[in-house]
């Protein structure tokens, strides 16, 4: 059996994040949650776009020093 390494881990907890994230922020921004107003879904969907494509980018740079999409979450 293979070794997950610490880098695999948190790639896959960081992509994991971002789609509850957009999920929770999508169902909320349509109103099915009652108790939650919609603005928050909305809030709460940018927030998790914004990380994951701030992890993308600072993952590119980090992988060859270049911004050219090698290193995805």
């Amino acid at each position: 059996m293979a070794a997950i390494s610490c880098e695999n881990r948190g790639m896959e907890f960081i992509k994991i994040l971002t789609l509850i994230g957009k999920l929770a922020g999508f169902i909320t921004s349509l109103h099915l949650l009652p108790m939650v107003s919609p603005e928050i879904g909305i809030i709460v969907f940018f927030i998790a776009s914004l990380l994951k494509d701030t992890v993308n980018r600072v993952g590119d740079f980090l992988d060859d020093g270049k911004e050219n999409q090698s290193w995805k979450v």
